[in-house]
């Protein structure tokens, strides 16, 4: 057994040679760092600038920076005497404030933020509720804090107005003629309640608007709101309207009306002054007409005028039997059509013009208009109403 360990261990000359080598080389780099030493100059190092620089300030009196706090002693008298307490308001005081008060920055920007989120101190009490704000900071500054109570945003309705009901008629002007317009007519242009039933016990009285002017009669009417409906005033000369004997189921006796006697206008073949001889239609309207009929390109059907922009219905339905149709149409070529002739009908949007052109370029031209229907986003119910305008 020793035999075999000694045989274990045992090293040639060569071997030997070998590990006596490696052992001097690792003990000469092991001590060359301590023997370079002897060798090499020693540098001192020059700290006669950083310590002056130190002394100056210790030296210097930091009682007078923002942050600054006294070098052993932290009680609240020692504070107060570094820094110049005032008055102020937390919503509305500036960082700055906050900083010159002791605060710290991060706590006065933590202020900042608040506010900025819409949030604001009805107490000095909330102030004490500021995240990173000290108890002895609150203590020192309570009795500077002075928080502006504001008035209610909202003011009492004067003595004897009517505020105006929830469920009033949204202000959407329109052209009117006061002589003829109905109640609900006159509330969607902003006139009061009131003053609407004024105007129609004035007109039942047997009185007339012979102009705009007419209208300031009415002593309700407040010059603010005159002001805002005169542009959209249309009145109709009164020797166009005559009175008629209309029969009421309600009554037994015929009641008189005013309409327009012997007037019959071809929707399609007619000037806007024809238009203006209709009751209700000013010159405003007569112009919205023809030049929604001209884009169009006429008018198929007597129900596409009350299609009109702002034309209240019961304005189109006081006037549909006056109306007669015809067939003066502008139609729209399918193949030749370019994109921009397409969208200006007022039937067709942008996005259709392109599909259509787009349908055109890929399958070539169209056969038939019902081919538009290969589009899948065009629908059959525009299609009946656009078709009359389309040729291939």
């Amino acid at each position: 057994m020793r035999k075999q360990f000694y045989e274990y261990i045992y090293l040639t000359r060569q071997e030997r040679n070998g590990l006596f080598v490696v052992i001097s080389m690792c003990s000469l780099f092991s001590f060359a760092p301590l023997i370079y030493s002897f060798f090499g100059e020693k540098r001192v190092t020059d700290f006669s600038d950083f310590l002056t620089e130190i002394e100056a300030f210790h030296q210097a009196d930091i009682s007078t920076q923002p942050l600054a706090f006294a070098k052993n002693n932290f009680s609240n008298s020692t504070l107060q005497k570094q820094f110049d307490l005032f008055y102020f308001d937390p919503n509305s005081a500036s960082k700055e404030d906050f900083i010159n008060l002791g605060i710290s920055l991060k706590t006065a920007q933590t202020i900042i933020n608040f506010r900025s989120k819409g949030a604001k101190f009805f107490k000095k009490e909330d102030f004490k509720k500021v995240y990173g704000l000290k108890g002895s900071d609150f203590e020192r500054l309570k009795s500077f804090i002075q928080i502006e109570k504001k008035e209610k945003e909202f003011q009492p309705f004067a003595k004897n107005e009517i505020p105006q009901s929830y469920d009033a008629l949204i202000v959407n002007h329109v052209a009117f003629d006061p002589n003829t317009a109905d109640e609900k007519t006159l509330l969607q242009n902003g006139i009061p309640q009131h003053v609407a039933s004024t105007i129609i016990k004035y007109r039942s009285s047997g009185a007339n608007f012979q102009v705009k002017e007419d209208l300031k009669k009415i002593y309700t009417l407040k010059d603010n709101i005159y002001q805002k409906i005169e542009p959209f005033i249309e009145i109709v000369p009164q020797e166009k309207i005559v009175k008629v004997k209309v029969f009421d189921p309600k009554s037994d006796f015929p009641k008189e009306e005013n309409v327009m006697a012997n007037i019959s206008i071809d929707i399609n073949d007619s000037a806007a002054e024809d238009w203006q001889k209709l009751r209700g239609i000013g010159p405003s309207f007569a112009k919205r007409i023809i030049t929604f009929r001209n884009r169009l390109g006429g008018f198929h059907s007597i129900e596409q005028v009350g299609e009109t922009y702002g034309l209240p219905d019961s304005t189109f339905q006081k006037i549909k039997t006056q109306l007669k149709p015809s067939d003066i149409l502008q139609k729209i070529n399918l193949n030749k059509a370019t994109e921009s002739e397409l969208k200006s009908h007022p039937y067709i949007s942008w996005n259709q013009a392109k599909l259509i052109i787009s349908y055109r370029k890929m399958h070539g031209d169209y056969k038939n208009v019902n081919e538009l229907l290969q589009i899948g986003a065009l629908k059959k119910e525009w299609l009946d109403k656009l078709k009359y305008y389309l040729e291939t």
